[in-house]
C-alpha cells in the first residue's frame, strides 16, 4: 500500500462542483503532514475547459485560484487508483462504480463520506497516514446504509449567488471529511 492517500471528486462536466471542490481541498490540505494527492474528473466531461467563470468568482472571493483547472473525463484508471471518490450526486456514485465495482466501498457522495467518517473511530492508527485514513474510508463503508445519499446541489447555469453557496457547501462538507481523514491535529 502506498504512504500516500488519494481523493478524487467527481461532478457530471467537471467545470464546477468537482473543479471548485479540489482547489478548495488543495488549500485546506496544504499543511497536513499526510501526503494527500487530490484531483476531479467528470462522467461527461467537458475535456479540456477552464472551470466555470461563476465558479472562478466564488472562489475567488474565498481567496482561492481555480484559473488552471481543466476538464477530465473520469476513466476507469482514475477510479482503480483512487483511496477515496467524493461524487456530488447519487449518479455519479454509480456512474464510477460502473467504471470499476471495486470501488463501491470507497465511493460516497461527498455530504455521506462527510457525514458518515465524522463518527468514524481508529484510535489503534496514527494520525495523519494513509493507513488510518484508509481506515476510516472503510468504517464509513461499513456504517452506510441503503437510503439515497445526500446530494450537492449543482448551481450551473444559474446565478452567481448559487455558486457562492455550493463552494460554501463544499467548504463545510471537505472540512469534515478531511478532519476525520487526517486525525486529531
Amino acid at each position: 500500500m502506498s504512504s500516500e492517500f488519494r481523493i478524487l471528486l467527481v461532478c457530471t462536466a467537471n467545470i464546477c462542483r468537482s473543479a471548485m471542490a479540489e482547489v478548495i481541498a488543495r488549500a485546506m490540505l496544504h499543511s497536513a503532514s499526510l501526503p494527500v494527492v487530490t484531483g476531479s474528473a467528470g462522467v461527461r466531461a467537458l475535456v479540456g475547459h477552464p472551470m466555470a467563470p461563476h465558479a472562478v468568482a466564488a472562489l475567488d472571493r474565498l481567496g482561492l485560484d481555480g484559473r488552471a483547472h481543466r476538464a477530465r473525463l473520469l476513466e476507469p484508471a482514475l477510479v482503480s487508483s483512487s483511496d477515496l471518490l467524493l461524487t456530488m450526486e447519487n449518479a455519479h456514485r454509480a456512474t464510477a462504480v460502473g467504471l470499476d465495482a471495486a470501488a463501491a466501498r470507497r465511493t460516497f457522495t461527498l455530504p455521506e463520506f462527510a457525514a458518515l467518517a465524522a463518527g468514524a473511530s481508529q484510535r489503534r492508527y496514527r494520525s495523519d497516514t494513509a493507513e488510518r485514513a484508509r481506515a476510516i474510508v472503510e468504517s464509513a463503508a461499513e456504517r452506510r446504509d441503503a437510503r439515497p445519499a445526500p446530494e450537492v446541489y449543482d448551481p450551473y447555469g444559474g446565478p452567481p449567488e448559487g455558486y457562492e453557496t455550493c463552494a460554501k457547501t463544499l467548504g463545510e462538507s471537505l472540512s469534515h471529511a478531511l478532519a476525520a481523514l487526517l486525525g486529531p491535529r
